[in-house]
């Protein structure tokens, strides 16, 4: 015989226990799968069968862009549409901005002003952090400017400073103590670009630039900069009538979920075709 109430005590031993709610999981699992999708849209990861986004890409120039480079964008209208912005032109709403843009390309090699505002370095920052790409020409970005009459930090002359360790270059001390992505080391080489990476897409088809038999780069503006920890030298540049080499082209990725980060060592509008890869190859 079971005591007085004992039919109340076990009902709970025999189901009164927490329920499996499947239909509270329904919400859930949409957004992972919403979340996936999304992802796949824009091109940060690949799911087979699910569409894309448009093929269209936005890109963002900050700087002056060279001719060559304006020649291979202006040649890609069916694909590319591009923006060309100073960098000083920025408000406390630049990470909104760069997210516009599937590409962004830094390229101050052209203007004497190659510095950078906190908020825009932090925007650049966030904008590779999320899956954004970016393309770093030469010495983009190495000052920090202190945001009042065009006036830059003295103390600032690299990128470490200003983005961390999201540029593939590494800008340290030279002869003479002169940093080595500062004006004053710039080298004018006469040689050509050697591919590191013969299956990487952004050298597909080009061992050497310009082959044997055609004339070298003639005063190609280069820095003696080094590729850093966690990036990779695409290919180098090695001088006609020297052992002198620098690399030339270095990427880096951000992970786990990161963006891409080219850094071109040249004016990549100096070499049409591997600029074109480098594009289709971010897109």
């Amino acid at each position: 015989m079971y005591a007085e109430g004992g039919d109340e005590g076990a009902a709970p031993m025999l189901g009164g226990g927490k329920r499996f709610n499947l239909e509270g999981l329904i919400p859930l699992v949409l957004l992972v799968i919403i979340g996936i999708a999304s992802l796949n849209y824009f091109g940060v990861v690949d799911i087979p069968y699910l569409p894309k986004g448009s093929s269209h890409m936005q890109v963002l120039i900050i700087g002056e862009p060279s001719i060559g480079e304006k020649a291979v964008l202006d040649n890609m209208t069916g694909m590319v549409t591009y923006r060309i912005m100073d960098a000083s032109s920025f408000s406390y709403g630049a990470s909104e901005t760069l997210h516009q843009y599937d590409i962004v390309i830094f390229d101050q090699s052209n203007i004497s002003d190659k510095s950078v505002t906190i908020s825009l370095a932090e925007a650049i920052k966030t904008y590779v952090s999320k899956g954004g790409k970016l393309i770093v020409v030469k010495n983009s970005g190495i000052y920090q400017s202190v945001g009042f009459a065009g006036l830059t930090a003295s103390d600032v002359t690299n990128w470490k400073a200003n983005f961390g360790n999201i540029i593939p270059a590494d800008c340290v001390l030279g002869p003479n103590n002169v940093p080595t992505c500062a004006p004053a080391s710039a080298i004018n080489m006469v040689g050509r670009i050697y591919s590191m990476s013969f299956d990487h897409p952004i050298m597909a088809g080009i061992e050497i630039s310009p082959p044997a038999g055609e004339a070298p780069y003639q005063g190609l503006e280069v820095f003696p900069i080094q590729a850093n920890e966690g990036a990779t030298t695409i290919a180098y540049m090695k001088a006609e009538n020297s052992i002198q080499s620098v690399p030339a082209i270095i990427e880096k990725k951000a992970f786990p979920l990161g963006g891409t980060v080219i850094y071109f060592n040249y004016d990549p509008g100096a070499t049409l075709g591997i600029l074109k890869n480098t594009l289709l190859y971010l897109k």
